[in-house]
């Protein structure tokens, strides 16, 4: 292509350039143009198809947003979730059919609750092994009795302890077989402790004069008067032996200043302690002693029960408290105390058990 600059002098000479092949034209333009074409995969376009097809026959059209399955999947589980999705939205909502598996569980869980298998159980329940040799059933029958002693026995021994003594004393009256109830509870929890505390007591009554008088409050079935060759006045608000005085331990048969020595093991429940200890200042005699078992769980403050100890006329001889699970005192009757004298109440937390 030739370029020419206008005439405008007469000098003016014409300038010549060399010819430049057009873009667009030619076999090499041609070529790069066809590179730069970009031809969608044929398998890809197939695969568009299909699911375009198989949505179409749902009924429903096939996503495209971020939480769409890939349009190459193939997973049926997809498709049966899309295909719930969009009968939900049109309002219909089908019941899933219980399976054959299903069906059986099923039959199987209605057969354990026949009443003969429930009637089996009751009797297993009551009925009293004799040996050994009683099978399965008679292992049965032991869980379900203990299971059902444990839950009398913690009954009973939160209402002792938070009551006061003159109700107890209404509630044995009331049902004559709470006491062996309880006993028989309590016997299964010494079982579990560390040690016993009424064979620290009787370890330290065997050290005494044997003619000292001891009085136990709260005596139970009377283990320490069997324990040890002092006369023994045992107490309890239900007597299950001849030798066992049935009475209210803050009112007692005893004459004053008749004993020596008096033990309260595990006995200070209630909510009326001052009456407890102003009838053993009653009954002991002057430099009389006291001794003292009970749960550490119970004592908020040691040094406020020793003052309250003070207040009913004892002096604190000897205390241990670094033992588990019990502590230990040794009191001294020092003064007496007339039962008339108002004092501030006091009591101790109660010991609940809870279910194991």
């Amino acid at each position: 292509m030739v370029f020419e600059v206008p005439p405008w002098d007469k000098g003016a000479e014409v300038i010549q350039f060399k010819p430049v092949q057009e873009a667009g034209s030619g076999a090499a333009a041609k070529t790069k143009a066809k590179k730069l074409k970009k031809k969608k995969p044929k398998a890809k376009k197939q695969a568009d198809q299909t699911d375009s097809t198989r949505a179409t026959a749902a009924g429903y059209r096939l996503g495209r947003g971020p939480l769409a399955p890939p349009p190459d999947s193939s997973d049926d589980e997809a498709d049966d979730e899309l295909r719930a999705m969009h009968k939900i939205r049109s309002g219909r909502i089908e019941k899933q059919r219980p399976t054959a598996k299903t069906a059986k569980d099923k039959k199987k869980q209605l057969t354990l609750l026949k009443p003969a298998l429930i009637q089996d159980a009751v009797q297993a329940m009551e009925a009293t092994p004799t040996t050994a040799a009683a099978g399965p059933p008679a292992t049965l029958a032991n869980k379900l009795q203990s299971e059902l002693l444990g839950g009398r026995f913690r009954y009973i021994n939160e209402q002792l302890y938070t009551m006061n003594s003159q109700k107890a004393e209404q509630l044995f009256r009331s049902d004559g077989d709470a006491f062996e109830a309880y006993h028989a509870g309590y016997r299964q929890q010494v079982d579990k402790w560390p040690a016993n505390p009424l064979a620290r007591i009787i370890k330290t009554i065997k050290r005494l004069s044997k003619t000292a008088i001891i009085g136990d409050f709260g005596c139970g079935e009377g283990m320490l008067a069997k324990s040890v060759p002092n006369k023994v006045y045992s107490m309890d608000l239900v007597s299950t032996r001849a030798d066992i005085i049935a009475c209210n331990i803050t009112k007692t048969p005893l004459e004053p200043q008749s004993l020596d020595v008096a033990v309260y093991c595990l006995s200070l429940m209630g909510t009326n302690l001052n009456d407890y200890l102003l009838e053993a200042n009653r009954v002991l005699k002057l430099h009389g002693n006291v001794y003292i078992a009970e749960i550490q769980s119970r004592f908020e403050d040691v040094r406020e029960f020793v003052r309250f100890m003070k207040s009913c006329g004892f002096d604190l001889v000897k205390k241990d408290v670094a033992v588990n699970y019990f502590y230990f005192f040794q009191f001294r009757k020092m003064q007496h105390v007339d039962k008339l004298v108002k004092l501030k109440p006091f009591s101790l937390k109660p010991c609940l058990y809870r279910k194991r």
